[in-house]
């Protein structure tokens, strides 16, 4: 690293910066605060020696693990690392948030910055001795540290050029290390520097935003007083989180990586210990370092800055980054505090509650996380596997407008679930922005399940001012006449991809659910294309499952269903999607089998645990698929259903379950699929097509699941 002057020292008014930084040769700022990033890069810089040994002995055994594990990181489990991809997306992130703290605040205050650069340069030149140090392992990096600063901070277009710049470095070196080609070691340590570089200079600008920002808050502390810079940073705080996570996801998922990655990424220059508890639904974010308090704290000593200023940005903007960003990659809303600060605590603690609503007035281990509601019955297409058997004509019998406002509030009063709204085609209904906003004015998280005929640009962009957050849309071939003819509406599927382009041009997260037939069976790898080719990130495939006019479609074998979440998961490493088998409970097990992250899910079968359906007159069901009546709400209240009735305490009790699936040692991660047990045990997977509405009880919903070919290992 070198930083250069051009301008003589009596002209130049970085003097004082050069000679600092000219004769610090010892570490100033804090270790393990500060500069978890470089110490990183070493570790990075002995995981490439030992890259460049096996290949000088033409010893390539598990040079891809280690060239991926260098380049990309291991984002899950107890060796998670980010690599040098999530270093980098890591200070890209860190250097816009620090830039906009001090610009949000300014402008919140309208007025100008206040004159820092004197000792804003003072303690740069201190930072960049220590990178100077610190990267000596590293290679002579060549960076301008006074350019760097000193320059613009790149725009996010030009933040994901750099990246796919890099990536496309990296694949070349790979392809080298692939074809067993000794030049792979030269490549390698020539892409090691260059990652090096970059990651080293976005820490520079990060650094420099970062004593800019608390040199900035000290000086209107003593102007306006810490009460008044707290109540105004409160004020935009959210406006802040959102904006700033945004951009880092904007980068993120255009350099091909997937929302849920921001979260690994934060492990780059923090330690961080996150645990959550499926039986209590809460968790813990322990942040037990962070390089921007680092640095506050450093400059605060130096200059006496008062513990209440320097923990302004830590109790608001922090904390604001935090929640846009699990906003961002948890698909349930939750509710977030702070109980420990790392200016006043020495780590930083974010605990969160999943589903957590003020309305509720019970603490329950279950409480449904998702809610999926036939808003109605009426539809714009003849699906011929249609659960609900839906009619161009709406149930007489439907809620209205102010039931189901109060069917929200009651919903309310037990938790704040992602509540789906389906049909149905639910935009047949007129009162359907009128809902989504009102459940979002309740705290939910509202989603939208359609077949996409009716979302042009303007149905898309009213949906996204309703406060919408997700819409999926069914997409069944990717071939139109295929999906059309499956749809029984000619010009669906083009209305379906369509949609989903309008809606992600409106920046709404889309998922496409597709569901498996024989028809589709060899076609799903190509569905998947396609969903990622338009902007979608989510990928459900949906298990036929035989009620409504789905009983007369004939389904694929149990062999093929287990062969195909198998080969689905193997799918996933080469697509950016979000993958999930739905209404097959035993993708758990063969997840668990593959050695897959199994934190992503919840459980197999969750009916009756975190999920329910609201049929159109106000039924309660466990899930769509099992038309068991529970109760209905213009009766008993939803909270009264939820928590009392019988059927869905017995789903809760994994000891309940009967045959194999009682005896499974995986009972309690899947649970089996309680609709087709209730299904064949009902003979309605035969003779049921005709279904309509949820029915009394008059089959056995615990019995054994009938498409799991799996063989219990407990006798």
């Amino acid at each position: 690293m070198a930083f250069y002057s051009p301008l003589p020292f009596l002209l130049d008014p970085l003097y004082l910066f050069n000679t600092l930084w000219l004769v610090v040769q010892v570490t100033i700022f804090d270790d393990l605060q500060c500069h978890k990033w470089a110490l990183l890069l070493q570790q990075r810089r002995q995981k490439l020696n030992q890259l460049q040994t096996r290949i000088v002995k033409k010893d390539f055994s598990e040079t891809k693990e280690l060239f991926h594990e260098l380049f990309y990181g291991v984002p899950k489990g107890k060796k998670a690392e980010p690599g040098m991809a999530g270093s980098l997306l890591y200070h890209m992130a860190m250097v816009t948030k620090m830039e906009t703290e001090t610009s949000v605040l300014l402008k919140a205050l309208n007025i100008e910055a206040p004159d820092v650069e004197a000792l804003l340069w003072r303690f740069y030149s201190e930072f960049v001795s220590d990178a100077d140090e610190l990267t000596k392992p590293l290679g002579e990096l060549n960076i301008d540290a006074r350019k760097v600063a000193s320059t613009p901070s790149h725009s996010t277009s030009q933040k994901i050029r750099l990246f796919m710049d890099l990536n496309q470095k990296t694949q070349a070196a790979a392809n080298l290390l692939n074809a067993q080609n000794p030049e792979a070691s030269k490549a390698a340590e020539n892409l090691f520097k260059e990652w090096s570089k970059y990651v080293a200079e976005m820490r520079l600008r990060q650094e420099f935003q970062t004593i800019k920002g608390i040199l900035t808050l000290s000086d209107l502390a003593k102007r306006y007083g810490v009460s008044r810079l707290s109540a105004v940073m409160q004020s935009v705080q959210e406006q802040f989180g959102k904006e700033t996570v945004n951009i880092a996801l904007e980068v993120t998922l255009k350099v091909g990586l997937r929302r849920e990655s921001l979260q690994s990424i934060m492990l780059s220059d923090h330690d961080i210990n996150y645990t959550m508890s499926i039986d209590t639904l809460d968790g813990h974010m322990k942040f037990l370092n962070c390089p921007i308090y680092g640095g506050q704290k450093y400059i605060g000593e130096k200059l006496g800055v008062n513990d209440q200023v320097t923990s302004l940005f830590c109790k608001h903007f922090c904390f604001a980054h935090a929640k846009a960003m699990l906003e961002t990659v948890l698909p349930f809303t939750f509710d977030l505090t702070q109980p420990q600060r790392m200016a006043t605590h020495g780590k930083c603690d974010f605990y969160l509650k999943l589903g957590y609503s003020p309305n509720s007035v019970v603490s329950e281990k279950y409480v449904p996380l998702v809610v999926s509601w036939n808003l109605t019955r009426k539809c714009n297409l003849k699906c011929s596997h249609c659960y609900i058997n839906a009619t161009t004509d709406e149930l007489k019998s439907e809620l209205n407008t102010e039931e189901s406002k109060q069917l929200i509030d009651q919903i309310a009063e037990v938790s704040r679930p992602l509540l789906i709204l389906s049909g149905g085609e639910p935009l047949l209904r007129k009162d359907v922005y009128e809902l989504i906003r009102y459940g979002t004015e309740k705290g939910l998280r509202m989603g939208l399940g359609s077949n996409g005929c009716l979302i042009d640009s303007k149905v898309a962009e009213k949906l996204k001012e309703a406060g919408i957050k997700t819409v999926s849309i069914s997409l069944d071939s990717p071939i139109p006449k295929q999906h059309d003819e499956f749809r029984g509406v000619e010009g669906s599927w083009q209305k379906a991809v369509d949609a989903i382009k309008a809606l992600r041009q409106n920046d709404v997260l889309v998922q496409v659910n597709t569901t498996l037939t024989q028809q589709n069976y060899d076609q799903i790898d190509d569905i998947m294309y396609l969903s990622e080719q338009i902007g979608v990130e989510n990928f459900h495939l949906f298990f036929l499952v035989p009620t409504g006019r789905g009983a007369k479609i004939a389904d694929i074998s149990p062999a093929m269903y287990e062969d195909m979440i198998t080969k689905t998961f193997a799918k996933t490493a080469k697509h950016k999607l979000n993958v999930r088998p739905s209404c097959a409970p035993q993708f758990m097990r063969i997840a668990k089998g593959l050695n897959m992250d199994m934190r992503q899910w919840i459980r197999g079968c969750i009916a009756g645990l975190y999920y329910c359906r609201v049929y159109p007159n106000g039924d309660i069901t466990p899930c769509p698929y099992l038309p068991v009546k529970l109760g209905n709400i213009r009766e008993t209240s939803f909270k009264d259903i939820w928590f009392n009735s019988p059927v869905f305490k017995a789903l809760r009790d994994p000891n309940s379950l009967k045959g194999k699936c009682g005896a499974c040692e995986y009972k309690t991660v899947c649970g089996g699929c309680r609709a087709r047990a209730y299904g064949l045990s009902a003979d309605f997977i035969d003779y049921c097509g005709d279904l309509r509405e949820p029915t009394e009880l008059n089959g056995d919903y615990l019995a054994e699941d009938p498409w799991c070919v799996y063989q219990p290992k407990k006798p």
